[in-house]
């Protein structure tokens, strides 16, 4: 159910898996030919060479799309697992950009990358199968047929397997595929109005489907009164993510937070949720003010800024390195970064690269050369034995090195 309602949930993210109503191909269609103007890493792949010898993964992301790192490590597992298929990750960035994240995944993106060519590559799967999301998978089989496509987390492995063993019924997966389009218009109904009265008639259709064909998404059972669940849960938390932004209180917004305890599935963490929204509102009104140049109000945003405290520590750097990098930012208050930085060092034990590493950047863009080239050190220590992040860090220690030489 999980994977799923992950598939379902991904509608709303920026990400997402969101159909075109004016795609032409369908599932059993030849697959149209890799046009890659660069690979990352692997050898070149050329779909009419391993017609009738191999299977091949074909799947479409980016370095910027946050769920498609998060498919990046399950994508290199299946890999090791199905050894005699071809996973290629294809990007529409330029090799500069992807060459950097695929160097740092390292091990953790074990598997052939390219760079497409002028999006022609996307072209011939992602538009042509009306997909606008990423990440998104398709599957090639040993005759050169698309004979499935969906995201990564969502059936992939499932159908990979049968399909490697000779046991892939092409026309249920036809049928899948038009019931994960269904998927998309009950969600999108649900969206609209949670209490439309075809939503009952659409989600007992789609229950039925499921049950006819084994699960919609191999291994799972679709309930639509989980996805209604989730519908109104959605509904809750842009209620809420809209009352903190307005910074409006009162007792609407206790109303809002009660609702949103009650629709909060057991398994998902709240006081996270709640701590993000919180700390984007903060961080929004701060990088607007420093957009600006606002001095009227920075110094208060700054010590709001200053005084975070996320869950997840890596924020900070994240906040950090924006402080320091955005080039629309009219203020770039390295002091502030540094402490930030230094915040999740000390939240690391010292012992994470990253952190030590902005931590000695925003020394250093701060003036306090001496202090940058310490930290540093420590970072390429920390880096141990990955010899490309250490070769970068080296690289860097380097240059605030020549710096301070000149001082």
């Amino acid at each position: 159910m999980k994977k799923l309602l992950s598939v379902f949930l991904s509608l709303a993210a920026l990400c997402g898996l969101v159909a075109n109503a004016n795609a032409k191909a369908v599932v059993g269609d030849p697959a149209a030919k890799l046009d890659i103007s660069g690979w990352i890493k692997g050898k070149p792949v050329d779909l009419a060479a391993v017609k009738g010898k191999q299977v091949v993964v074909v799947e479409f992301w980016a370095t910027w799309c946050g769920p498609c790192r998060t498919s990046i490590p399950h994508l290199t597992e299946m890999q090791k697992k199905f050894k005699d298929v071809i996973f290629i990750g294809v990007s529409d960035e330029d090799a500069e950009t992807v060459k950097p994240f695929v160097k740092k995944m390292g091990d953790k993106m074990d598997y052939t990358v390219a760079v497409d060519n002028d999006r022609k590559t996307s072209a011939g799967y992602m538009e042509a199968y009306g997909i606008n999301g990423i990440p998104h998978a398709f599957i090639v089989d040993k005759e050169g047929r698309v004979v499935w496509l969906g995201h990564p987390m969502g059936g992939l492995e499932e159908t990979l397997a049968e399909v490697v063993a000779g046991k892939f019924d092409l026309e249920k997966s036809k049928k899948r595929g038009d019931a994960q389009k269904q998927i998309e218009a009950f969600a999108e109904a649900a969206g609209r109005d949670v209490n439309d009265p075809k939503l009952e008639k659409m989600g007992k259709d789609l229950e039925a489907l499921d049950a006819e064909l084994g699960g919609i998404t191999p291994g799972e059972k679709f309930s639509a009164a989980e996805i209604l669940k989730k519908v109104k849960f959605q509904s809750v938390m842009r209620d809420y993510q809209l009352a903190v932004m307005s910074g409006k209180g009162g007792t609407n917004f206790e109303h809002i937070e009660k609702k949103l305890a009650e629709a909060a599935p057991k398994d998902f963490d709240l006081v996270a949720f709640k701590e993000s929204i919180t700390t984007g509102k903060v961080i929004n009104d701060y990088m607007s003010a420093a957009q600006k140049g606002d001095t009227n109000t920075l110094p208060e945003l700054t010590k709001q800024v200053a005084g975070l405290k996320p869950k997840n520590p890596r924020m900070l750097l994240q906040i950090a390195w924006t402080i320091m990098d955005e080039n629309r930012l009219k203020v770039h208050d390295y002091e502030l970064a540094a402490k930030l930085a230094k915040n999740a060092v000390e939240a690391a034990a010292g012992k994470d690269p990253d952190s030590l590493f902005v931590y000695a950047r925003a020394l250093f863009e701060g003036g306090q050369t001496a202090d940058a080239v310490s930290w540093q050190k420590k970072a390429v220590e920390a880096a141990g034995d990955n010899a490309d992040a250490k070769k970068e860090l080296e690289a860097t220690l380097q240059k605030y090195q020549d710096k301070l030489a000149k001082k």
